[in-house]
């Protein structure tokens, strides 16, 4: 097998806590022909020492001014020198062989966009809590329907062609946690997408992720993220399941009367009590 160069982008802020076991997670990759582009977004902590202690295969960078994550993942980009991208946040982790196992389902495919893998979901110290989907089979081939329903593909696990990352339109400025979402769903419009059902990533779930006003802020953007492919019908139809996500969050949130008039004004009632009975019914 041809072993082409991946571009390993790792964005950071502040990210001293985790930051270590997710470098060694990369530097313990069967699959070794990577670099790493570490964009560190204006730190105050000790993560540029941890990265600056590397070796050259880890290309440093630091932005003088904090940036919105979209422009960060931007510029961090434009500096890759790989034929492949992959995504590694500064407190999550790989397993040993992910890029190997990718490469080697992905390399000729010219059909394919992109490829993931299962992950799982774990504590502050490491301990697998759950699996990242809940599907026992995650979805492959033209995903672009479901996937407009809901963002099932964590950013942790992906790994694509950089000219389909330029083809695609790259990550939006104008998103702060949806710069992913628009950018696989982009993708999935115009090519198939793989998936490994095995899990080659851990997810850590910590007091740093997403607060529940963020997530709201999360589906919010989501729902413009989908708007952006009408009049796709596919896209139509998908809307009625973001405002669903965004009622469910607004529930989570005691905000009834903003979950009340979401529903209202946007329907999705049958969706609503098929997601409930789905999570009461278990």
């Amino acid at each position: 097998m041809t072993k082409p160069l991946v571009s390993i982008i790792v964005n950071c802020y502040n990210g001293e806590k985790y930051l270590q076991d997710a470098i060694n997670s990369i530097y313990a990759q069967s699959y070794q022909n990577w670099e790493i582009i570490f964009w560190d977004n204006n730190s105050n902590d000790s993560s540029a020492e941890i990265a600056l202690s590397c070796d050259k295969k880890l290309k440093y960078y630091k932005s003088q001014f904090t940036t919105p994550l979209g422009e960060a993942r931007t510029q961090a980009v434009s500096k890759a020198k790989g034929e492949y991208l992959a995504f590694l946040d500064c407190d999550d982790l790989w397993h040993t062989k992910k890029i190997e196992k990718q490469i080697g389902k992905i390399l000729n495919r010219n059909d394919v966009g992109l490829i993931y893998c299962k992950t799982n979901i774990i504590s502050e110290d490491g301990e697998v809590i759950s699996k990242y989907s809940k599907q026992k089979s995650l979805i492959q081939g033209d995903i672009f329907e479901e996937l407009a329903k809901h963002n099932f593909i964590p950013f942790v696990s992906v790994l694509m062609p950089l000219k389909i990352y330029y083809e695609c339109g790259g990550f939006p400025d104008s998103f702060e946690n949806s710069t992913d979402y628009y950018l696989f769903l982009s993708i999935a419009n115009k090519y198939k997408v793989l998936a490994i059902q095995e899990p080659y990533c851990d997810y850590r779930l910590h007091s740093n992720n997403l607060s529940h006003q963020q997530s709201i802020i999360c589906a919010l953007e989501d729902i413009k993220v989908v708007s952006n492919f009408l009049p796709d019908l596919r896209a139509k139809n998908a809307l009625s399941y973001q405002y669903v996500n965004l009622a469910v969050k607004y529930l989570k949130e005691r905000s009834f009367v903003k979950c009340i008039k979401t529903m209202v004004k946007n329907g999705g009632w049958l969706i609503l009590m098929n997601r409930l009975i789905k999570k009461f019914v278990k």
